[in-house]
């Protein structure tokens, strides 16, 4: 058995199809998360 199969890096410089997808879906919940983040401060500084 390779190591290579063990050792994958989490982060590829240049991701191929569906690690491409599943890092742009990371980052679109991170974001939305963001967004959240900063409503519910709003909300909370005025309520």
């Amino acid at each position: 058995m390779s190591g290579r199969l063990l050792a994958m890096p989490v982060l590829e410089p240049n991701p191929t199809g569906g690690n491409k997808k599943l890092l742009q879906m990371f980052g679109l919940i991170g974001l939305i998360m963001v967004v959240i983040a900063i409503i519910a401060t709003i909300g909370a500084n005025f309520g």
